[in-house]
């Protein structure tokens, strides 16, 4: 039992490597992971959500950092992980949908197998000014703007 443990995090050690350097070299992370696909994604698209599942089942931040849009820089918050327990459940079914206006930019649902459900999207960083990779719209702003103006009030 010992040695599966050991295998097991050396797996996932090396698995969250892999998606890290992926995301250093400045390409698109692609990993394999039992998926069903709805619509026409790319290659890289269905890569990129094969590597989030993958990372989100194994509840490392280090591969869902690799795999989130980071232009702004975010950080993996415990709201990241909020369906784990749904994408080790068995086969999940990732609908790609058609982006209305922007091609940068894909809309996505994920239907576990336990039936929850979640809307993403992905986004290619050319809409931000990087280089035209693909990454998860997950994560929280690292440093948020500072908070607008105040409300408008009637004058008495």
């Amino acid at each position: 039992m010992a040695v599966w443990a050991v295998v097991a995090v050396f797996g996932t050690v090396w698995l969250g490597h892999t998606a890290w350097a992926a995301f250093k070299n400045r390409s698109t992370p692609s990993c394999s992971w039992p998926l069903r696909i709805v619509g026409k994604p790319t290659a890289a698209q269905a890569g990129l959500v094969r590597c989030y599942l993958r990372a989100l089942a194994g509840h490392d931040t280090g591969g869902l950092l690799a795999v989130a849009d980071n232009m702004p820089p975010v950080r993996i918050t415990r709201a990241d992980f909020a369906h784990s327990a749904d994408a080790r459940s068995g086969l999940a079914t990732v609908t790609f949908l058609p982006a209305d206006t922007d091609v940068a930019y894909m809309p996505l649902i994920i239907t576990y197998a336990d039936g929850a459900r979640v809307r993403l999207g992905l986004e290619n960083l050319t809409a931000m000014g990087g280089p035209s990779v693909w990454r998860m719209t997950i994560g929280t702003d690292v440093n948020p703007g500072p908070p607008g103006p105040r409300p408008a009030t009637a004058a008495p």
